[in-house]
């Protein structure tokens, strides 16, 4: 089992925080998700691995920890950098987080959070963010992004040209890519989505911030796992934690995203909770 969606903090003065927003919770400052506390989770619950992902909302674009954290853990963990696409430097940055061991990038919607933000999709597919994607593709990487329910529309639509323009960058849809699957189906969004189905290298990322969504609402996040296997294959759907991000404890996060599998085939139940992970990552599992 590997967890694809990890996020990492440290009180290491080496790793000083440079929070987008101005500050940093005191929740995170005074109980932090270190790579070394990671570790021993993993260990303790039979996990053989995970992504670390840059937490912007504490460091910003300095991606220096969990790049530093997987070359010091090689075996467990792998880097997932942040980057402003938009940025004059933006393909440099790609070229220098890559050369200091990164495997994939991440982009969302600068100054965007979960209640809104700048419209448009020039953050992933103008024509500066095209370099990034050009630069990913040539270095090997993979690119997440991180969709909200705001921009999820117009996002998903834009999508599918970019993909087709950057055939050999695998795409992985963090949280389902914000579509409502804590709504009864149809879940609003889902044609998006489902529109982009015919494309392989599109993978979708269900963690605990949607299953926690899904428990709310009174549905098993079997449902919901069985139906994104359904639309894409369990070699294109994948789990993460999102530890530190989403509130809980980590061995509860665990449990329930193997209970979320219980009605795949073992070899797609396996699939879902790490080899699909392990293949985009490049993380060995046992």
């Amino acid at each position: 089992m590997i967890d694809a969606h990890a996020h990492l903090v440290t009180d290491d003065p080496a790793y000083p925080f440079n929070p987008p927003g101005g500050s940093v919770s005191e929740a995170v400052r005074d109980d932090p998700m270190t790579a070394e506390r990671l570790l021993a989770a993993l260990r303790d619950n039979e996990l053989s691995g995970a992504v670390a992902v840059q937490r912007a909302h504490v460091y910003g674009y300095d991606n220096s920890y969990v790049v530093d954290s997987a070359t010091r853990h090689p075996d467990r963990l792998a880097a997932m950098c942040v980057l402003d696409a938009q940025a004059p430097d933006a393909a440099e940055s790609v070229r220098h987080w890559a050369k200091r061991g990164a495997v994939a990038v991440r982009l969302t919607s600068p100054g965007g959070n979960q209640h809104g933000g700048t419209p448009g999709t020039d953050w992933f597919a103008g024509s500066s963010a095209r370099q990034v994607w050009r630069q990913a593709e040539e270095l090997g990487l993979s690119m997440c992004l991180h969709i909200y329910r705001w921009n999820r529309d117009e996002s998903l639509r834009a999508l599918d040209a970019v993909t087709r323009e950057f055939p050999g960058v695998p795409v992985i849809l963090d949280h389902i890519a914000s579509v409502e699957t804590d709504r009864d189906a149809p879940y609003p969004g889902a044609d998006g989505l489902l529109a982009l189905a015919d494309l392989p290298q599109v993978h979708i990322k269900v963690t605990t911030l949607n299953f926690a969504r899904i428990i709310a609402a009174g549905i098993s996040p079997t449902v919901v796992v069985e139906w994104l296997v359904s639309r894409f294959g369990a070699e294109r759907v994948l789990w993460g934690s999102d530890v530190t991000q989403t509130p809980g404890a980590y061995e509860d996060m665990v449990k329930i995203a193997r209970e979320s599998v219980s009605g795949l085939s073992s070899r797609d139940a396996a699939l879902v909770l790490g080899g699909t992970a392990a293949s985009l990552y490049r993380i060995a599992t046992p």
